[in-house]
């Protein structure tokens, strides 16, 4: 089986990546810095301490030497693995490079074939699961209800058909959620939650994309070498991934937990490229208290419409580039 795996996974890479094939290392896993920059037209990595800086006309990547963070033009986004010397110089593993990098700086390539006319929208928990519950008794499930229906007006109002996987209080279990996605052809999954931490100092936003095999999440040292359906949306997910992170960021002025890497249900077994966002924690009170005004949950919608919608015209541009 692990063999299988891993085959599938090459050949998922061999049709998705959009990284060129001469800024590899022969018969290395890792790309260095120094070739993503000549490859992308970016200047020489500069140092100063940890960080590590890449620049063009366009775009700024910092990467942090020993460290999974790295920042896409002022986003943190969480690599598979962490910036290491290779050969003498800094670099990233290939997969990082194929389906975070490359997905980023050239995304008509993993983008070419995709559409974005069908998304589905999923509020977390619902019926006998609350979800998080702030000390004002705000409870997870009626806040992200409301905030999927407030995000699917703006996108409908762009022509995109949405499908919310529950209108009300009901319960859903973590397989029905992604099986309705399936069952409405979806073009893109958003499962929308507000978070909880034992550490009530905690506050921001996150949002969470597919660990690729063989690398531990974010927040999880353990490796699973299992390829899930939702991993050969890998590329196509960094950017919807990026973009609703960059929206709510913009809209919200929260704390940028960053771009993240998780084997939730509802991500791995999606159908097509799939996020999970936590807008907020409950258990902070500062955030809590947002979560009580209804015109940061306006923001949180925005921010997140305003990604699903940067994301849609990345599709069309890939399309308009793909019949030229």
């Amino acid at each position: 089986m692990a063999k299988h795996a891993v085959l599938l996974l090459v050949t998922m890479l061999a049709l998705a990546s959009p990284f060129l094939p001469d800024a590899r290392s022969a018969g290395s896993c890792y790309s260095s810095l120094a070739e993503l920059a000549r490859s992308y037209g970016f200047t020489a990595p500069a140092q100063s301490g940890r960080a590590i800086t890449l620049k063009s006309k366009w775009t700024t990547m910092v990467f942090n030497s020993n460290s999974r963070k790295m920042t896409f033009n002022g986003i943190l986004m969480w690599l598979n693995s962490p910036v290491v010397q290779n050969k003498g110089q800094w670099s990233i593993r290939n997969i990082d490079a194929e389906v975070i990098i490359g997905a980023l700086l050239n995304p008509n390539k993993p983008l070419a074939n995709r559409k974005c006319d069908v998304v589905v929208l999923d509020p977390g928990h619902g019926g006998r699961d609350s979800g998080a519950i702030g000390r004002r008794r705000v409870y997870e499930k009626k806040v992200v209800l409301d905030l999927a229906k407030r995000i699917r007006k703006r996108l409908q109002a762009s022509g995109i058909k949405v499908y919310l996987t529950r209108e009300g209080d009901q319960s859903l279990t973590l397989s029905s959620r992604s099986a309705k996605a399936r069952k409405w052809k979806a073009d893109l999954f958003v499962s929308i939650h507000a978070n909880s931490a034992q550490n009530r100092s905690a506050k921001g936003i996150e949002t969470y994309v597919l660990t690729s095999p063989g690398y531990p999440s974010t927040t999880s040292g353990s490796v699973k070498q299992t390829v899930y359906s939702g991993n050969k949306h890998d590329a196509a997910s960094s950017i919807i991934g990026h973009y609703v992170q960059k929206g709510l960021i913009a809209k919200v002025k929260g704390v940028d937990r960053g771009v993240r890497r998780a084997r939730f249900d509802v991500i791995k077994k999606s159908p097509c490229p799939a996020v999970l966002v936590e807008c907020g924690f409950l258990s902070n009170k500062v955030e809590e208290e947002l979560m009580l005004d209804m015109k940061h949950h306006d923001k949180i919608a925005e921010g997140i419409a305003q990604g699903i919608l940067t994301y849609s015209s990345k599709v069309r541009k890939a399309h308009a580039t793909k019949r030229k």
